[in-house]
């Protein structure tokens, strides 16, 4: 398993600084048609060097996604999440969790596993896995691998790892115990739906405790910054943002569904969707359920 892109980002090009604001918020930003468990953000960092060219994150930092690292003392950190009794808590929101790892995350490791009811979500495209290989293992810390289709990756995750070193690494971290997930999202249909045949099949195999999907959408926005994110066959859906149309995503769950053997959970989709498809909400990626497990 290799990791060239990961550690190639000049440290110039790293911000680090105290942060001012909170470090815990409420994720409730999805309209009431969307599905979506409310999590913690656990804002440890921001931005990502991946660079991929149709993230959210060129739009919320307006193209400027060079990675800040937080270094305010760890007191500061624990005292807002001392305030919660139980909860599920996101470094993967507003960055990418292991990419350029945040000072900060090191006590967050040491943190979370002496809770009972408050779990530490990574979320991440990276295969910078070194420092939880030497870790043990334990419930309270989740990793999520984000992987895509290798034609769909290479086209507009440039600068990010190979999904297939990311399945290595997602399958070494869970041959040690760590809880493993893997978030295909998002589903990009430039080239049909048949390119990521192959990574279902491989997600299949790995068996992950979650496995979540979802299709393309992003603000209109977006394209101001972000001017090769693509844009083919997507319209403005009800929710703002730019989608591919109901039943085209609906067959596309479907094809994804019996690839991989078993029913996912869906990723920020409307509830109009998981009803046409006969699906019911029992967890995802950002919350502690075993959704989209074959067992």
């Amino acid at each position: 398993m290799k990791d060239v892109r990961t550690h190639n980002l000049d440290k110039e090009k790293i911000i680090i600084r105290e942060r001012k604001s909170p470090f815990v918020r409420l994720f409730n930003k999805t309209p009431r048609e969307v599905l979506c468990p409310h999590f913690y953000e656990l804002i440890l960092s921001n931005g990502c060097p991946f660079n991929c060219s149709y993230c959210y994150l060129q739009l919320t930092f307006r193209g400027q996604t060079q990675p800040t690292l937080f270094c305010n003392p760890w007191s500061m950190v624990q005292k807002e999440l001392d305030n919660f009794s139980s909860g599920f808590f996101s470094t993967g929101e507003l960055a990418d969790s292991l990419a350029i790892i945040p000072p900060l995350l090191e006590p967050a490791l040491e943190y979370f596993p002496k809770q009972r009811e408050k779990y530490l979500l990574l979320l991440t495209k990276s295969t910078n896995i070194e420092f939880l290989l030497n870790r043990e293992p334990n419930r309270q810390v989740i990793v999520s691998f984000s992987v895509n289709a290798p034609t769909i990756s290479e086209k507009f995750e440039k600068e990010a790892p190979n999904p297939d070193h990311r399945m290595e690494a997602a399958l070494e971290l869970k041959k040690i115990g760590w809880r493993v997930r893997i978030r295909l999202d998002p589903i990009i249909l430039e080239d049909g739906v048949a390119v990521y045949e192959g990574i279902c099949r491989k997600i299949a195999d790995l068996d992950p405790e979650v496995v979540t999907i979802g299709t393309l959408r992003q603000y209109p926005g977006l394209y101001r910054f972000a001017h090769h994110a693509p844009r083919k066959g997507l319209c403005r859906a009800k929710d703002g943002r730019m989608r591919y149309s109901f039943n085209t995503r609906s067959k596309t769950y479907k094809q994804i569904q019996e690839w991989l053997g078993f029913q996912p959970a869906l990723c920020k989709e409307t509830k109009d969707m998981w009803k046409a498809l006969g699906w019911h909400f029992q967890g995802c990626n950002c919350s502690n359920g075993l959704f989209g497990h074959k067992d």
